[in-house]
């Protein structure tokens, strides 16, 4: 079976823009999750996705293989559903190209969630962690997700879920991690932005507003995801540390 984990990125941000090339101890960030994504030993091929020749000539000067695609995309899983008819593969890991923390093992966790999965005839999975912690609650670009008795999830949202009204349990934070069958992105490319996925922003919600499933699996804490400058700072004190 042949997985082709996927890097999309792009230039404009309206917070960080230009964030995939800053540099995070001495190396562009988008060449840090490459590095991390090769060790996983469950990807066969990495790729990066960009529609912005900048990010496209770092790649090349730099021995990562890189795909030029639409400007016209709205998510990152559009941006890779178009490298899913270019390239041949099984399965597409949509890896965010923000977080540069991101542990190996937990983009294969997410892999083998959805192996395990196909033949329930669910063909997209993600990941979550838990607990979340109080921070986490009261901020609004973090996403919440609800898992089912039966592995798919039941909802995401950027309010926590669940309302503790009669009892207490875990709040989990979803990972902006995917991994798609070929025929899944197909349909993903085709099905129409549905009004929570727009007031949210969140792009998986496509499937659930749609009636399809998407498993998912419990993955450990660590990563962090770069939307800021302040966020690259908290990075980099991060890997100054472990050195």
């Amino acid at each position: 079976m042949k997985i082709i984990g996927v890097i999309p990125a792009r230039w404009s941000s309206s917070r960080f823009p230009g964030k995939p090339l800053k540099e995070i101890v001495g190396k562009a960030m988008i060449h840090r999750v490459w590095d991390q994504v090769k060790k996983c030993e469950k990807i066969t091929e990495v790729l990066i996705a960009t529609d912005d020749h900048r990010i496209a000539e770092y790649c090349r000067s730099n021995s990562l293989d890189v795909i030029m695609t639409s400007p016209e995309h709205s998510t990152g899983s559009d941006r890779i559903a178009e490298v899913a008819e270019k390239i041949a593969g099984d399965i597409f890991v949509n890896i965010q190209g923000d977080e540069p923390l991101i542990e190996p093992d937990t983009i294969d966790n997410v892999t083998d969630c959805l192996k395990s999965s196909l033949d329930r005839g669910i063909e997209v999975s993600t990941g979550y962690i838990t607990p979340a912690t109080q921070d986490q609650c009261e901020n609004s670009s973090v996403v919440h997700l609800l898992p089912g008795l039966d592995g798919c999830v039941i909802a995401f949202s950027r309010y926590p879920l669940p309302y503790q009204f009669a009892d207490t349990v875990s709040r989990n934070i979803h990972v902006g991690l995917y991994a798609f069958t070929r025929s899944a992105l197909n349909l993903f490319s085709t099905l129409e932005r549905g009004p929570i996925e727009r007031a949210e922003s969140i792009e998986i919600m496509r499937f659930l507003e749609h009636g399809h499933r998407v498993a998912c699996v419990q993955v450990r804490a660590g990563s962090v995801g770069v939307d800021t400058p302040d966020d690259l700072l908290f990075v980099e004190a991060i890997l100054e540390n472990r050195k």
